[in-house]
Order: structure tokens, then sequence, then C-alpha cells
């Protein structure tokens, strides 16, 4: 074989290999830089649960989940311990789910969680309200459909010291003009919504009395 042929022969052999090389050290290094609330996030996605990114200034090569979305969906533990690894969660949305799995043990983790929306819930464990007292929320939506509540259920809400917006929708006459004074506690509330309950007129007049900042509209 002549120099001539072998040459450029041993030219594009060389190119192959430092590009395989360099794609290979590319992958490594996305594979090593690829946050862990990305990896949880992609398992609730094949779980069915939806997913929102945004970019975040500490990390410019990977968008980060900060909202996750579940719709006709039986929230389990483990999506419970996916959600709480996600420490740029800024949404929680649950539509029409049976959340009787729900554990919100380690919602701690999730330092950026503002916005609480749960729609259509036919199963619930209110004692989980509790655990997200731990994170800034500020705006809540809560729709029971047939979950057993009375007016000690409500007094977590008293304990969101960041909450601004708290929509409560039951079907349930068990909640009554007595989990209002819950209510007065919170000291950053401006704006409630509630429907569906025994509250009453005149209780809700005597709410305004003593928290006149206070928008109220319900039904």
């Amino acid at each position: 074989m002549s120099q001539t042929s072998t040459n450029p022969t041993l030219k594009w052999i060389l190119i192959v290999i430092a590009v395989v090389t360099a794609l290979g050290a590319v992958f490594v290094v996305l594979y090593v830089t690829y946050p862990d609330d990305c990896r949880a996030a992609r398992k609730l996605q094949k779980r069915g649960f939806k997913i929102e990114y945004n970019w975040y200034d500490d990390n410019k090569i990977w968008q980060r989940p900060t909202t996750v979305r579940g719709e006709d969906q039986s929230i389990t533990l483990d999506d419970s311990r996916l959600i709480c690894q996600l420490p740029h969660l800024y949404e929680l949305v649950f539509w029409h789910c049976d959340a009787s799995g729900l554990n919100l043990d380690e919602i701690g983790n999730c330092q950026e969680l503002t916005w609480l929306r749960f729609r259509s819930l036919t199963r619930f464990p209110v004692n989980e309200l509790q655990k997200l007292t731990t994170c800034p929320v500020k705006f809540v939506t809560v729709e029971l459909r047939d979950v057993p509540l009375k007016d000690s259920d409500l007094e977590v809400f008293a304990k969101f010291t960041h909450l601004t917006s708290l929509v409560l929708i039951f079907n349930n006459e068990g909640v009554t003009d007595a989990c209002l004074e819950y209510f007065e506690k919170i000291p950053t509330l401006k704006d409630l919504q509630f429907q569906g309950s025994s509250i009453t007129h005149e209780g809700v007049e005597e709410f305004k009395k003593k928290r006149p900042d206070v928008e109220v509209h319900y039904k």
C-alpha cells in the first residue's frame, strides 16, 4: 500500500477516535452534573405526573423541576418521596386524585414551595397538611370531595405564617363558623374563599369585624 493512501486513512481514523473521545467526555460531564432532583422528576414523569422546568442561576446546564401536576392518579408513598426530593419545587397540583397514600414527612426539603392546588380529591389524609407548615406556602387551594372534616381539622391553617390566599371548597356540613377563629390567626392572610360548608353569613360578618383586612368570598 502506498504512503499516499495510508496517511489519509490514518488521518480519518485519528479524527474518528478524537470525536468519539470528545463525545464520551461530554457524556460523562452531563451524567455527573445531572441534578438529583431532575432524576426524581424523570421518575415522576414515568409514573404519569406532568413536570414543568425552569432555569436556575446555580446551574446553567440543566433546567430544574419547579411544578408537579398529578391528574386522575392515586398518590403513593413512593410518589411522595420523589416529590420531596425537589428543592426548587414551586407549585404542587393534584387534580381528581386519590391522595390517601400521600406522605409529606420530608416536604421541608422543598423550601421554595409557594402554591398548593388540591382539587377534587376523593381521599385525603388531612393530618398531612400540618407538615406543609415547614414550607413558605403563600397560596393554597384545597377542594375535598366526600372527605369527612370537622372544624378542628382546619386549625392547621393558623400555622401557615406566609399564607396570603386560602380557597377551601367542601362538600361537608361539618365545617361551621367555629373554624373561622383559626383563619383569624393567619397574620398574612388577604384573601379567603370557601364554599360547601355550614359557615353562616353571621359568622362571616363577625370574622370581618376582627379581620377587616381580609377579603372574604363564600357560597
